[in-house]
């Protein structure tokens, strides 16, 4: 039996899959800076700039790091995910860093631009995957 397919060629365990390796990656970005967070008042203080601009700053880094350094996330890898260029080579850090500053576009009204892009174009590609010329795959693909 073939797998159920939502638009032109989205294949929804894909979606589903990017879906749940954003979530387990949220929250261990949101684990990992709350704990920094707890350490660094107990050290120097209280700083509510510091706090603004940290979050997001460690969000990116931690996205480009890992899928710039080894295709994906932990999130993926639990999800059993990997980011490729259109050759199916490895992602890089220049292309990760171009798909993760467009997350601010394809994360507007909680992922909805992201998720509707994937739906309506051909190959499971949000904005950034667009612009980085990057596709999230299976891992054993």
């Amino acid at each position: 039996m073939e797998r159920p397919r939502l638009g032109t060629g989205t294949d929804a365990g894909l979606l589903l899959r990017r879906g749940g390796a954003l979530v387990a990656d949220a929250l261990l970005v949101a684990t990992l800076f709350g704990l920094t967070t707890v350490a660094v008042r107990l050290l120097a203080g209280p700083s509510v700039l510091a706090g603004r601009l940290v979050l997001p700053v460690a969000y990116l880094g931690y996205y480009v790091a890992f899928e710039g350094a080894f295709g994906r996330t932990p999130g993926k890898r639990l999800l059993g995910l990997v980011v490729r260029d259109r050759d199916g080579s490895p992602c890089g850090l220049r292309a990760a860093l171009v798909r993760n500053l467009l997350r601010v576009v394809d994360g507007a009204v909680v992922y909805l631009v992201g998720a509707v892009v994937v739906l309506l174009t051909d190959g499971d590609r949000r904005v950034g995957d667009h612009v980085a010329g990057t596709r999230v795959r299976r891992s054993g693909e």
